[in-house]
């Protein structure tokens, strides 16, 4: 490690020893919950690959840091290009093309295709595609009898990708992670911290690492899908909003006069993100959160919230945010 992750690695050190009594041997992992000497690396709390966020990091376990972002984050950066980018830009960006995956239909039907450089074999089509701002040549795994035949066909480019369980999984790690980075070790062992860190990420980590992806992806469907009500996109924001992890702002989520969950804000390029993390002070804010996590309000009682270095401040007034239902099948 660089001198910077050996400071950071020092600090966090010497907070667990003020939390927990004693230092760790190597390095508490605040989502496997265990001390052992394993590889460590500085983790971005937000995936560095998104545009214009957070480029804060923490001391992680490279082997979980590892997991979730090929398992996840992966997945979830393409978030960042929707909407931005012309179809034929799609076809022919290769970084684009492997991340957004375009497809060819013709009525509806996919035909494999690809960028045609040089002659295309013969019992392949190529095409001439002309858009606003530029025309393509592609070839179409289709006999050129077929082609033919259905030039007046309907064809389309279609760009659809479902990110949905990648945005889950990386956003529940996101949030763990910054309240990790602003409260330490008072936070990961915490009752909510133990249940956002290891119920909840670290033992889908044990029960899946080195498996193969397509393994992964199956069981985060079952595993994840609990989670589904705690995450949503911010629909309503504070002018100037940059995120928690970088100003420290959140929405502390009330029952009456009492916390239930904070709201911890994420910043993915120029999208914002919503996350609830339990507040387990007591029963019944334990079963507000335990009862959400099935039937949902769609509106919560909130008061906008900042950390500043070893308090909290907390406005006086309460607002009321939309919660939209899951759109997960």
């Amino acid at each position: 490690m660089d001198k910077a992750a050996v400071k950071k690695l020092t600090q966090l050190r010497s907070d667990y020893a003020t939390v927990v009594g004693r230092p760790f041997a190597h390095f508490y992992c605040p989502i496997l919950f265990r001390d052992e000497d394993a590889s460590l690396c500085r983790a971005h709390i937000i995936n560095r690959a998104f545009r214009g966020s957070s480029r804060r990091w923490t001391i992680q376990r490279e082997d979980v840091d590892s997991f979730y972002g090929s398992a996840f984050e992966s997945d979830f950066i393409p978030i960042q290009e929707r909407g931005k980018h012309d179809p034929l830009d799609v076809c022919t960006d290769k970084h684009l093309t492997r991340s957004l995956e375009p497809r060819i239909l013709l009525n509806g039907k996919e035909v494999p295709h690809y960028m045609a450089h040089g002659q295309v074999p013969s019992d392949h089509s190529e095409f001439f595609v002309t858009g606003a701002r530029k025309s393509v040549r592609l070839g179409l795994k289709l006999q050129p009898s077929e082609a033919l035949a259905a030039l007046d066909a309907k064809w389309e480019i279609y760009i659809e990708k479902d990110v949905r369980m990648a945005a889950l999984g990386s956003l529940l790690k996101a949030a763990h992670l910054t309240l990790f980075d602003m409260l330490g070790y008072r936070y990961a062992l915490s009752a909510g911290g133990h249940f956002l860190g290891h119920d909840v990420l670290g033992t889908f980590f044990l029960a899946n690492v080195g498996q193969q992806m397509n393994d992964v992806l199956r069981n985060a469907e079952r595993h994840f899908l609990e989670f589904v009500n705690l995450v949503r996109p911010l629909l309503q924001a504070p002018k100037g909003l940059v995120g928690t992890v970088s100003d420290k702002l959140m929405y502390l989520c009330m029952n009456g006069d009492r916390p239930w969950a904070v709201l911890v804000l994420i910043r993915t390029g120029d999208l914002f993100h919503s996350v609830l993390a339990p507040v387990f002070e007591d029963d019944d804010g334990a079963a507000r959160f335990v009862s959400f996590l099935t039937r949902p309000s769609p509106r919560i009682e909130v008061k906008l919230t900042r950390f500043c270095s070893d308090r909290w401040e907390v406005s006086k007034n309460s607002t009321s945010l939309v919660w939209p239902e899951a759109n997960f099948s």
